[in-house]
């Protein structure tokens, strides 16, 4: 029997370059990988439905959801066909928002924290590749033009907040990963640089084929939305649900395949389009 694919998750502060990096990578991966988006309790939990009114109760969805996609990467890396799952942000994410925080509702960093040691972590799969992007609070603000553009992300402007996130994922992140993660301070590194590295940590991990593939991307271009998504994507909730895409069109597996900044769309060989989701619930319908 082969060994079961690696995860590769890349997390790390807001304007660090993840979406970035995955713009590049995506397009050449192929068949043989599979993606996780950014979690979205919006999109999750359905769009007439409150998306947790405390910052303690969006948290602990967020852990909940990791501990699904932790048992979801379990299974899909056994299967022979897929030889890389490739995660935006993982169970980091939520530690360093319960860390950072200064929010009177927000969950307990410990309750956190003891929540992914005890449920989180016997979950995970075998191998599990860590890239920790960092980025300074001012290159951050810059790099995403220093405005939230919808109200609800304006907490993640805040220099102060971001201050505290980059000190979590230098200082306490690297403890919280299954294995040391690689680090990249990502200030004045090109993308090619970033990409460089992230493409030996794969050969490292035997993935030669695959590491070779990502030296062959072209520069991140911001697409627009396909017209065949578009219906979907605005009865879904549009640009306040999943942001901006980040990758033209992709065939993959007989269908097709649109990411956006916090999720992606599907559409199948029959023409049928619907939310893209590799968690127990594989598809959400519009409407």
């Amino acid at each position: 029997m082969p060994p079961d694919a690696p995860v590769l998750v890349l997390d790390g502060p807001p304007g660090a370059g993840k979406t970035s990096l995955l713009a590049r990578m995506v397009p050449v991966l192929g068949d043989e990988c599979l993606w996780f988006t950014e979690p979205n309790a919006r999109l999750s939990t359905g769009l007439r439905t409150p998306v947790h009114p405390s910052n303690a109760g969006h948290s602990l969805w967020f852990l909940r959801h990791e501990l699904d996609k932790a048992r979801a990467c379990a299974r899909l890396a056994a299967d022979p066909a897929t030889r890389l799952l490739v995660c935006d942000r993982n169970h980091l994410g939520a530690l360093a928002y319960c860390w950072a925080t200064r929010a009177d509702d927000s969950l307990p960093y410990r309750t956190a924290r003891d929540f992914y040691a005890r449920h989180i972590a016997p979950a995970l799969p075998e191998r599990v590749l860590t890239v920790i992007l960092l980025v300074s609070p001012g290159e951050s603000l810059t790099r995403r033009g220093n405005v939230a553009e919808r109200p609800r992300w304006k907490q993640w402007f805040d220099e102060e907040l971001l201050q505290r996130l980059h000190t979590f994922y230098t200082d306490i992140a690297p403890t919280l990963c299954p294995t040391p993660p690689l680090i990249i301070e990502t200030d004045g590194a090109s993308p090619d640089t970033v990409l460089a590295q992230v493409s030996g940590l794969l050969a490292d991990a035997g993935l030669t084929d695959t590491a070779a593939t990502l030296t062959t991307t072209t520069p991140n271009v911001r697409p627009a939305l396909d017209p065949r998504f578009r219906t979907v994507y605005h009865a879904l909730g549009g640009l306040e649900s999943f942001g901006h895409p980040f990758t033209e069109p992709l065939d993959h597996r007989g269908g097709t395949v649109q990411l956006c900044q916090l999720g992606a769309l599907h559409r199948d060989a029959t023409g049928h389009t619907r939310l893209w989701d590799l968690l127990a619930e594989p598809t959400r319908r519009a409407g």
